[in-house]
């Protein structure tokens, strides 16, 4: 989000300096030289803005050094709206107008350079502005030395939300639901292979962060029926990055338990590719994230010597996972009923209470396990929450806030989804934060949606792609990532209309706007805006 930010002043601060080259324009003395200023103490901001981004979930100061850096940043966007309406009235007093009355928001059209444009404004409060503005971002760039931030790095896990490593052992009676979809997968691992498809088949289960994905994959895995299907069951937890070389060494020592010594890739391959040979095998590969389809052309050739009925069971976020690893079932994993998800949260939250305690708190428990609205892990967070609150204004409390508001759902709920939102791009992170100023449950239509973004300066043409193919592109890469869900399609093409946010994942987009986010109450009704959005949009 905020690299996304600081690209768009970027941008906007170039077209000043194009601006004057192409119109003769002349500043007060010295502001051309602000103007370049501004400039590179935002590229040098800009450097550190990944690991920023990451370190504010756990670090408070870091949180406030990105508030204040955007709210310079939000500053000079005004001036620059000003520049642009005092050309705009410059123009309109001369009787010359734009070939388009939006292209002002680029600042990107020429003027004959006789236009005289007010000294007022441009020579004294834009100048006086600009000069204030790059005091107070020469200060904030000093200020981040404090926090010795990495520069440029594309990823540093050590201050990404911690990614729990899986196992395939669990204690089937936590679990609560899921009997049917169990049951679905466990048909499919056991259905014989279609002939005419090639390689090992691929199934796999995918859904948003939260969801349950692999509960599920634990539950079939322990299946005594595939016990005796397979001659060889292997669990691997691949997580991100994508280590091959780890990824490799676990499959042949989870059968075996002995260490792989190996120090090559092909080496190891080969010894996976033999160690198959004839066997009826079910790999699962947990929590996959890697689009890279290169990655996936070894790893076919090598697990294809199982034999016949060997099947490959994949958990992931990501419909283009799938899709690029050529599976051959695809199944997406829903939410809990609403009786599932009260069993699993009153079993946490009730867990060695009276009978007494139980029946004093059981109607207010079933309105707090409501608004998990399904998700599992959601209903185990709160349901952990309250385990410790005795009183039934603590649940009452807890009832009456935003789960953003609770630094217990930071922590335990909103981690998983975190990961999801770092592993967008940044741009496309920008435009989902956006969706934070929707009410809940708003049916939001594509297009207009799209519009929106383009209104705001969220999407940028790349070379062959206008904004609105991109508006389309950024659409389709949150859907497919489960940011999106209940959707509306057209009868004719099967393209998606309308969709809706799911009530967990919009509180977390509130969460991370959640010191720009405005919530306004009106007889009754909820209406949500931002002040990220208040120039142009407001719900």
């Amino acid at each position: 989000m905020a690299d996304a930010l600081v690209s768009v002043v970027l941008e906007r601060l170039t077209s000043i300096g194009l601006q004057v080259a192409e119109n003769g324009l002349r500043l007060v003395v010295g502001v051309n030289e602000e103007v370049e200023k501004l400039s590179s103490t935002f590229q040098t901001i800009q450097a550190v803005l990944i690991d920023a981004e990451k370190r504010q979930v756990k670090e408070q100061a870091v949180k406030l050094w990105l508030d204040k850096r955007q709210n310079v940043a939000y500053d000079i966007e005004d001036v620059l709206d000003d520049w642009n309406t005092a050309i705009l009235k410059s123009q309109i007093d001369t009787n010359v107008r734009p070939s388009s009355p939006f292209r002002h928001l680029r600042v990107s059209w020429t003027q004959p350079s006789s236009i005289s444009i007010p000294r007022l404004i441009l020579r004294q409060d834009i100048a006086v502005k600009i000069k204030e503005l790059t005091e107070r971002l020469e200060a904030i760039a000093k200020e981040k030395d404090v926090y010795a931030f990495f520069v440029n790095q594309t990823r540093n896990t050590d201050i990404e939300p911690e990614r729990p490593k899986t196992t395939y052992f669990i204690d089937v009676s936590e679990i609560h639901g899921r009997e049917e979809d169990k049951n679905t997968i466990v048909s499919m691992l056991l259905s014989e292979n279609n002939l005419e498809t090639k390689g090992i088949p691929i199934i796999s289960i995918v859904g948003m962060g939260g969801i349950g994905k692999t509960t599920l994959a634990q539950m079939v895995y322990n299946q005594r029926e595939l016990n005796a299907y397979f001659q060889k069951k292997i669990w691997v937890c691949v997580s991100d990055p994508f280590d091959e070389m780890r990824i490799a060494k676990a499959i042949l020592e989870t059968p075996t338990g002995v260490p792989c010594c190996l120090s090559e890739l092909n080496t190891v391959l080969e010894k996976i590719n033999e160690f198959i040979l004839g066997i009826r095998f079910l790999l699962v590969l947990d929590d996959v994230w890697t689009e890279d389809e290169r990655k996936w052309q070894s790893w076919k050739y090598c697990l294809s010597s199982g034999s016949q009925g060997s099947k490959i069971l994949v958990t992931t976020r990501k419909d283009n996972v799938a899709i690029i690893m050529g599976c051959s079932e695809l199944f997406h994993l829903g939410k809990l009923t609403e009786e599932e998800c009260w069993s699993l949260f009153s079993h946490i939250a009730f867990s060695l209470r009276s009978d007494r305690e139980r029946e004093s708190l059981a109607d207010i428990g079933k309105e707090i396990a409501e608004k998990c609205k399904g998700l599992p892990l959601a209903a185990k967070t709160l349901g952990g929450l309250l385990r410790f609150k005795r009183s039934r204004e603590q649940w009452q409390r807890i009832l009456d806030s935003h789960m953003w508001e609770l630094d217990e759902a930071e922590n335990g709920l909103f981690s998983p989804l975190l990961l999801s939102y770092y592993d967008l791009p940044s741009p496309v992170r920008q435009c989902f934060s956006y969706c934070a100023i929707f009410p809940k449950d708003h049916k939001i239509e594509k297009d207009s949606l799209i519009k929106s973004w383009m209104a705001q300066g969220l999407l940028r043409e790349t070379e062959g792609n206008t904004t609105e193919i991109v508006g389309e592109e950024y659409f389709e890469n949150l859907a497919m990532r489960s940011f999106f869900q209940e959707f509306e399609k057209d009868e004719h093409d099967d393209s998606i209309i309308r969709c809706k946010m799911h009530d967990i994942v919009h509180e977390f987009a509130q969460f991370l706007r959640k010191t720009e986010c405005l919530l306004v109450s009106s007889n009754g009704i909820e209406k949500q805006s931002a002040a990220f959005f208040i120039k142009m949009f407001v719900v």
